[in-house]
Parts: structure tokens; sequence; C-alpha cells
């Protein structure tokens, strides 16, 4: 575990080789299988029986996150049958049906005879990604082909064709806002998702560029996308060539879109795994949704308590439903027994809602594990448990608190940033059932 460990260890925290053996994780969102018979479910195994992950076969691609939409249908060797380009406004809806059956017309193809469908999953505009997304799942039921998805920011992203770089694609999100990803590319043109993505004028983005570089010493700084030119002035002042590639200004691309979702690079591009459900990736939700949410979670408050040998049970139910690595029931009976333990039970109406697990002491402490049961998500569960340990953290004089999550793990991310935790390391290749690096995330207060 390197340097922290070391640190760690100095001040009476769990050593490295218990550290190693925990592989801490935070909020994890497991990813879902549709559910066996659902239509769905079937249209997925039917394309995966004609060979879906070896060589392409004919498809269609579904470009509507902004203004600027593109159609496109490939065939079996990946090449372009047809190509449609539209900017469409705020007509999304009215426009890109018409544009879907040009552009099958052209290819002379049948829906039926597509093996796979992709959509932009955002962010973007919401109507044109739910447009999108609806439109593409509508087609994969019809045929019975694969519904696969990209972000666009992982699509500009990979298509980009930079080295050594931190490569910050940008894509317009209303008025002075700019959506912002955060990616790696290696020497060889790999690229790897580097950090949840952030939505906020180019000014306070900056900001979060600047934290982002010193995870990748040595490494240029390019902005691709649609949303580059309008703010390329201040970008250029900030990062000199840093805009300089042009990628993309004009509009996102199908074709980076249709490359990007049939990657087999997974959670460690920033991409969904293969086969697995998917949702639009929207960085901030509606705002009639967010009003809803708060007042169901006012309405439903969220009790934290200690957690007890007598919970083990149930916790260690959870945590074989949550994380493709759990921890036993063994390990969590042993460690409450240690003197800088920290765990937690947070309940709803009397039910299990989630857990955490932490080690506080000698000024600094460590999160290892805060899980959420997933029929209690999106109620303030990891808040509440988030806010509790920070409070109990003040109130004994730690100094600081580290976590590691997944990279590819934005509503965490999200959460640990909203109260104050900033990115401190990257430890690449940390998770082994994905090769996802791990972000190590700081609190001070």
């Amino acid at each position: 575990m390197g340097r922290e460990a070391s640190l760690l260890a100095a001040r009476g925290l769990p050593r490295g080789g218990l550290r190693d053996r925990l592989r801490p994780r935070a909020l994890a969102d497991r990813v879902r299988e549709p559910r066996p018979g659902s239509r769905i479910a079937r249209s997925v195994g039917r394309a995966r029986s004609r060979g879906v992950g070896g060589p392409p076969m004919t498809g269609l691609a579904i470009e509507a996150a902004t203004e600027h939409v593109e159609v496109l249908v490939m065939g079996e060797e990946g090449e372009p049958l047809a190509h449609e380009v539209e900017d469409v406004g705020h007509g999304h809806t009215r426009r890109l049906a018409p544009l879907v059956a040009r552009a099958l017309a052209h290819a002379r193809v049948r829906p039926k005879h597509l093996s796979w469908v992709a959509a932009d999953l955002g962010p973007g505009s919401f109507t044109g990604v739910r447009v999108g997304l609806a439109t593409a799942h509508a087609l994969a039921l019809v045929a019975g082909s694969e519904l696969c998805g990209a972000s666009s920011l992982a699509a500009l992203a990979l298509a980009s064709g930079v080295r050594r770089s931190l490569v910050v694609p940008l894509v317009p999100a209303g008025r002075r806002d700019l959506y912002a990803g955060f990616f790696r590319a290696d020497s060889r043109g790999n690229v790897y998702v580097l950090a949840a993505p952030r939505v906020a004028p180019i000014e306070e983005l900056l900001g979060d560029v600047r934290e982002a570089h010193v995870l990748v010493p040595g490494s240029a700084v390019r902005f691709v996308g649609p949303g580059a030119p309008r703010v390329a002035e201040i970008l250029e002042r900030a990062y000199p060539g840093s805009t300089g590639s042009g990628w993309r200004h004009g509009g996102l691309s199908a074709l980076d879109l249709a490359r990007a979702a049939r990657s087999d690079r997974g959670p460690a591009a920033g991409l969904p795994a293969r086969g697995a459900a998917f949702r639009a990736l929207y960085v901030r939700p509606a705002q009639a949704e967010e009003r809803v949410r708060r007042r169901v979670n006012a309405a439903e408050p969220t009790q934290i308590r200690e957690l007890r040998t007598t919970d083990l049970g149930e916790v260690a139910a959870v945590e074989r439903e949550v994380f493709s690595d759990p921890w036993p029931e063994s390990f969590f009976a042993r460690e409450l027994g240690t003197p800088l333990i920290y765990a937690r039970i947070a309940e709803r109406e009397g039910r299990l809602a989630g857990y955490s697990v932490a080690w506080l002491g000698h000024g600094t402490g460590h999160l290892g594990n805060l899980a959420v049961v997933p029929g209690m998500r999106r109620r303030g569960v990891a808040r509440a448990l988030l806010e509790d340990l920070m409070a109990r953290a003040r109130a004994i004089g730690v100094e600081d608190i580290t976590l590691e999550v997944r990279v590819s793990n934005f509503a965490a991310q999200w959460l640990y940033r909203a109260h104050g935790f900033r990115l401190a390391g990257l430890r690449r290749g940390y998770y082994r059932d994905t090769g996802e690096d791990a972000l190590v995330m700081e609190w001070r207060p």
C-alpha cells in the first residue's frame, strides 16, 4: 500500500497487510444484469448468441446528447453504411425518429437485422439523452439486439488519440456551465477514467483540472469536445497548447460513440461493463426530481447507531449482495473488538439501510467500508453515515480521514466532494475484478 500504509501503521491504524486484505471500498454501486426472462434479457441473450464481442456486426449508433445529432449505420466490418447529421436545436423528440428511418433506408437495413444499437448516455441535453436512449431501447427490443452505450465524455476521451496526457472532454451544459470529464492517457495512448465528471463554469472547472493534474505528474493537459471552443482563450491562458488538436470542437460523433460503446474496455475506461444494465449519466439531477427526493427523505429521517455483533448476520448478507469482494462476517466480528474501530448502522423505519466501518485514532482516520442496501439508495443514507463519521472525527480531534473509491463510482465521489473530500492520490489497477484504479480521497476539518 506504499507510503500511506506506512503512515497509518505509524499512527496506530491497521497495517498494510491487513489493509491489503481489506481492499477497502466505499459506496459500491452494484451493476445488475437484466432480469432473467424479461424482454430485455431475452434480447441481450439473442444478441450474445450471435457473437457479440467478436467481429463487429451491423449496428446503429444514435448520438443525440446535444443539439448536433448524428445517426450512423455500421456494417459487419465496421464500415459506415449511412450517416445522417442534423442540428436539431431543441427538436430531438420531433426529428430523431425521421433521421433514424432515413439512415436505415439509405443503408438498406431493416431494424430487425440490427445486431446492436448504441446510444449516448450523456451528459448533455436532458431531452436529447432521454429521447436517444428511448429510441435505442425501442429498436433493440424490436430487433432482439444488444443495447449498448457510452457517455459523451468517455467517447470523446477514447477517440482523442493523445498520449501521456490528462484528457478533459468538455460538453456544453447550458448558460455558462460545461460538463467536464477527467481521463488519463498513458504512453501507449490507452485511456482510463480518472475521476467523476463535474459541471460548473470554466473558472471553477479549472480548479478541478489542477487537482486532477497532480495525480498524473509529467502529463500534458488536453481539452477536447464541443465545449472547448467557447472558452478556448481561457483554457489557453491556463494551459498553453491545450486546445491545439481541435478534437470534435464541431460536435459529438456517432462514430466515436459506436467505437466506445462496442469497446471491451469497461469500467476502467469509464464505460459500462459489457452486457450489464446501465443508466443515463446526467451529472446533475433534474430540479423537479431533486425537490421530490429531498421532501421524501426529510419525511423519513435516517437513524444512526452503533454496529453490534447481533447485526453481523444481516450486515454480512448485504455485504455479499453489494460487493464483488465482500468482507467475511468473521472479519467484522474481529474488528468490532479493536480499540480504534468506529462502526455504525443506518436504519430507516427500524430496518437496516446501510452501514460503515472506519478506524479513528492518533489524529487520523480511514474509512474502509460504506454500503447502502440497494433498495434504500438515494434516500440520504450514505450522507447520514458520512456526516456521523465526520462529526465523531471532529469531536476527538482527528486531523484527516482518507478513503479509497473506484474511479468509476461517480455517485460516491460526488458525495465525498460535497462533504469536503479532495483528490489525494491514485492507486493504479487497484481493483482486481475490473482492473480499475482507486482514487485516494482525503478530508481535513
